[in-house]
């Protein structure tokens, strides 16, 4: 599996992706610095980090109907007393699916009748105060970190929270047997 991490100017692009419904690891560590002149301020430290769920790598869709399965977790810490972020949560591998959905592998048996597309929504929820929680089936965003909350500091921007996949109560005798995955792509944008 691919693992892609791009920075393009203030952009960074994460791509999560789940074998069947796993999440690989993907960290954006501490801006990377050459030459540092401290002048009365600490330099500037942007940190985006999201740690899998190990849990969410290999599961039994059948036996996880009508449930919630972290994902995993996400972590940001800015120190830049200016910087904004925003996430965007797309379907597919490259964010150009319709909806999220776990798949049947192209190699199994598909019979007459039977269906091979099972939808899920994602929410992302954080218990930070003033924290914007988002959900649905379909690409959406949201406003990332919250200025206080980090040991009342008003000049550093924090968030934790978590990314969850809501599997809904379908009928698997309508679903052919066999192995399902998904794709969830994740972007940070500094604003």
């Amino acid at each position: 599996m691919k693992h892609t991490v791009k920075k393009v100017g203030q952009r960074a692009l994460l791509l999560f992706g789940l074998l069947s419904f796993g999440v690989s690891t993907l960290f954006a560590s501490p801006l990377s610095l050459t030459n540092i002149e401290v002048r009365g301020q600490m330099p500037v430290q942007e940190i985006f980090r999201v740690e899998q769920n190990q849990n969410a790598l290999n599961f039994n869709l059948a036996d996880s109907r009508n449930s919630i399965v972290q994902v995993g977790s996400y972590t940001l810490v800015s120190n830049n007393a200016i910087s904004q972020f925003r996430m965007a949560i797309r379907p597919g591998e490259f964010g150009d699916q319709d909806q999220f959905a776990f798949m049947l592998d192209q190699n199994e048996p598909l019979l007459d009748g039977q269906l091979s597309v099972i939808p899920f929504s994602v929410r992302v929820t954080s218990d930070i105060s003033r924290a914007v929680s988002i959900s649905g089936s379909q690409s959406m965003q949201k406003d990332l970190g919250v200025r206080g909350v980090y040991a009342n500091n008003e000049t550093i921007l924090y968030e934790t929270g978590e990314i969850l996949a809501e599997i809904p109560d379908f009928d698997p005798d309508l679903y052919a047997t066999g192995w399902y995955s998904a794709a969830i792509q994740l972007s940070i944008e500094v604003l």
